[in-house]
C-alpha cells in the first residue's frame, strides 16, 4: 500500500469579500498530508484527474457515514478526518486557489465548501483523540495545567489534527473565531515531534517551517529556526522529499522578498526524482505541479 504524501499549501490567503480582492493574511502554514491510501495514484492523476476526484468522494461518502454512524470508534473517527483533510487539501483548496482570481465568485463558493468540510474535519479528529485521551481537548484548549502522556502511535493523529485545524483557519474568511486558535496548531505539532520527530519523512519538521514564522510567540530569529527545520526535514526524507524545498520558497523566500532564491528552492525541487522513494511518489508528482505553477505566477509572489 503506497503511502501518499499530498503537499497542501495553507498560505492562509484570506478573502476579503467587501472590496472582491484576495489579501495575503500573514499566515504561510505548509502541511504535507500523508496517509497510506490506494484511491488515488498518479496515473489516475495524470490521465484522468475528474475521475480521481469522483472516485475519492464516492469513498470519502461511505466513510463519513460510518463516522456518523459510530460517534464513538476511534479509528472510524480518525479515518474521516484524514481522508476529509486529503480531499479538502489536495482538491477544493487546489482548485480555490488558482481560480481565485480569474472567478471571484467561484473562488468565493469554493472556499467556503473547503471551510464547512475543514471544521468537520476538526469534530471528527477531536472525537478521536478523545476516546483515546479523554481530557484531550482541555489539554488543547490549555485549561487545568493538563499534561497527556501521549502514545507515540499517536503522533501521525496528532499531524492530521493540526492539519485539520489549519485548513479551518485558512477557509475561514479571517475570522476571529478560527484565527484565535493557531496556538493549537504549535501544540499540536510539537507535541508530534516529540512523539516522533522523523514521522513521514520529516513532515512535522515541514509543518514547523512555516509555523515558527507566524507563531504568536515567534523569536527575533524566526527565519533562522525556520530554516533550522528546513534543513531537518531534507535529512529526514534524505533528500527526495520535493514539500521541505517548495515549503521554503512560499515562506522564507516569499517573506524575506528574495526572489532568486524562491525560484532556486523550486528549481531544486524539480530536479528530484519523484519516483527514486515509492512512498513519496505520488506526494512528489502533486508537489511538482505545484513548483511548476508558483513559477509560472511567480510574480503574485514579489513586489
Amino acid at each position: 500500500m503506497e503511502k501518499l504524501k499530498i503537499y497542501a499549501n495553507l498560505s492562509l490567503y484570506t478573502m476579503n469579500f467587501t472590496n472582491k480582492s484576495f489579501i495575503y493574511f500573514p499566515l504561510l502554514f505548509i502541511l504535507n498530508v500523508s496517509c497510506s491510501s490506494p484511491r488515488i495514484n498518479v496515473l489516475a492523476l495524470k490521465n484522468s484527474p475528474e475521475f480521481s476526484k469522483r472516485l475519492f468522494v464516492t469513498s470519502l461518502s461511505k466513510i463519513e457515514k460510518n463516522a456518523i454512524k459510530n460517534p464513538d470508534n476511534s479509528n472510524l473517527q480518525f479515518e474521516a478526518s484524514k481522508e476529509l483533510t486529503i480531499f479538502s487539501y489536495g482538491f477544493t483548496m487546489n482548485e480555490a486557489e488558482r481560480i481565485k482570481n480569474e472567478d471571484y465568485d467561484k473562488g468565493r463558493t469554493i472556499y467556503s465548501k473547503a471551510h464547512s468540510d475543514f471544521v468537520r474535519s476538526v469534530h471528527y479528529i477531536n472525537s478521536s483523540l478523545v476516546s483515546d485521551y479523554p481530557s484531550f481537548l482541555l489539554w488543547l484548549n490549555d485549561q487545568g495545567n493538563l499534561d497527556i502522556d501521549f502514545k507515540k502511535g499517536s503522533a501521525e493523529k496528532l499531524y492530521w489534527a493540526a492539519g485539520a485545524y489549519a485548513g479551518a483557519i485558512q477557509s475561514s474568511n479571517g475570522s476571529p473565531e478560527w484565527l484565535i486558535q493557531l496556538p493549537k496548531i504549535g501544540l499540536l505539532l510539537e507535541s508530534g515531534i516529540e512523539l516522533d520527530s522523523t514521522w513521514n519523512f520529516g513532515s512535522f519538521y515541514t509543518a514547523m517551517i512555516s509555523y515558527s514564522i507566524v507563531r504568536h510567540d515567534a523569536k527575533e530569529d524566526k527565519f533562522n529556526i525556520a530554516k533550522s527545520y528546513f534543513k531537518k526535514a531534507v535529512e529526514a526524507s534524505a533528500g527526495q522529499d520535493l514539500s521541505p524545498y517548495i515549503s521554503y520558497a512560499e515562506n522564507i523566500s516569499v517573506s524575506e522578498q528574495n526572489k532568486n532564491e524562491f525560484s532556486n528552492m523550486l528549481y531544486k525541487a524539480l530536479n528530484i526524482d519523484i519516483y527514486s522513494n515509492p512512498e513519496l511518489t505520488l506526494g512528489n508528482y502533486i508537489n511538482r505541479k505545484r513548483a511548476n505553477w508558483l513559477l509560472d505566477n511567480i510574480e503574485e509572489y514579489f513586489y
